[in-house]
């Protein structure tokens, strides 16, 4: 019988072109975008005006990607299943009346699902808000209710114990389900904030934490710290918003450290912000392709690569005082048009609230 042998210039472009085509089918990603206001009249760093959000629906449907509910996603991830890289999410924090009155029409148009965090302490009759009759309205069309404390709480700088963070999630997760009928166990952390202290008590609660960092949702990803990205305010822009809802979700085996809290980390360099270092299960881009940029500071900063799936960084300055975020992204090479796109979060107090907080922390441990 007679044998295919192949020269080895040939087997070695068969083999790339199988390894790249078996990339291509394996990458999974999803995006999980993030509104608050769809309103001309409300504050315009969480707003979008109505066509600004009408822009945007019509820019999903022309990628061609599937607007699935954000159960869908984090089922998926739950049961290691393949996350669709044309999946997107919808989701609004707060429970705002404007999302009742204007948003909620378009979708229901496209009969597109959606998910509404919202806190049951200030769900009631008035022009800012829902009230329990609309959100049962919203429930009666198949929108998820979840929850996103009971009044807004800052789980990181309001001075709640873990011990009332856990009570809290639990009464409002109560409340919705006594209401609505809806007991999903996710919920949206106010203001995007969070500690490892906080994802505890969601791993104990069996809760899931979705945040405000941007990034795209895989297979890899934090069930305690999903991110989302924020299409609202300075985010609206259909130009930058493109890239991100085709975003793909880094391959992330590791990272350390997981803390966000800056005032609970060792050993961090004078006048330089703190070392993140990643350790990646497989990659589809170049090294020299990777950037990341640091809230407020300028211009890229390149990550150190410290093996083929190995990298690290650091800001080259002082993190500012809130939130700041180390956002990295690289093109694809398997995937063409698109970028992978993730990032990770620090929050560092003033000195005085950053003393109350740890030892906060180490009182209850």
């Amino acid at each position: 019988m007679k044998h295919l042998l192949l020269k080895p210039i040939g087997f070695t472009l068969f083999l790339t072109a199988l390894l790249s085509s078996l990339w291509h089918q394996k990458v999974t990603a999803a995006t999980v975008v993030l509104y608050h206001h769809v309103s001309e009249s409300t504050p315009k760093s969480t707003s979008v005006s109505p066509e600004q959000f009408e822009a945007h629906l019509t820019m999903i449907e022309e990628l061609g990607l599937e607007v699935v509910p954000l159960t869908t996603i984090v089922n998926a991830i739950k049961l290691q299943q393949p996350v669709n890289k044309n999946w997107i999410a919808i989701t609004f924090d707060d429970g705002f009346r404007n999302v009742y009155d204007t948003a909620f029409p378009m979708l229901k148009k496209r009969n597109w699902p959606f998910t509404v965090f919202v806190n049951p302490l200030m769900v009631k009759p008035s022009k800012l808000y829902m009230d329990w009759s609309q959100l049962k309205t919203l429930t009666e069309h198949g929108v998820d209710i979840m929850n996103h404390t009971l009044e807004h709480e800052n789980l990181v700088q309001d001075g709640l114990s873990l011990q009332q963070i856990e009570t809290n999630l639990l009464v409002a997760e109560e409340m919705i389900k006594e209401q609505l009928g809806q007991n999903h166990k996710m919920v949206a952390y106010p203001f995007g904030e969070y500690s490892d202290q906080i994802k505890g008590v969601l791993n104990k609660l069996g809760f899931v934490g979705f945040a405000q960092h941007s990034g795209a949702v895989g297979n890899n990803s934090d069930l305690l710290a999903l991110t989302r990205f924020p299409a609202n305010g300075i985010y609206a822009n259909p130009k930058t918003l493109k890239a991100k809802l085709k975003s793909l979700a880094f391959d992330i085996e590791s990272q350390t450290p997981t803390e966000t809290l800056i005032s609970n980390i060792d050993n961090i360099p004078e006048q330089q912000g703190p070392l993140w270092q990643v350790k990646l299960a497989n990659k589809d881009f170049y090294q020299s392709q990777l950037a990341c940029f640091i809230t407020g500071q300028s211009g890229a900063v390149k990550p150190t690569w410290k093996s083929e799936l190995e990298f690290e960084i650091a800001a080259p300055k002082t993190l500012q005082t809130g939130r700041v975020k180390y956002n990295c992204t690289a093109p694809s090479i398997n995937n063409s048009g698109r970028f992978y796109w993730m990032s990770k979060l620090w929050i560092t107090l003033p000195d005085d609230m950053a003393t109350n907080v740890k030892s906060k922390y180490e009182t209850e441990n």
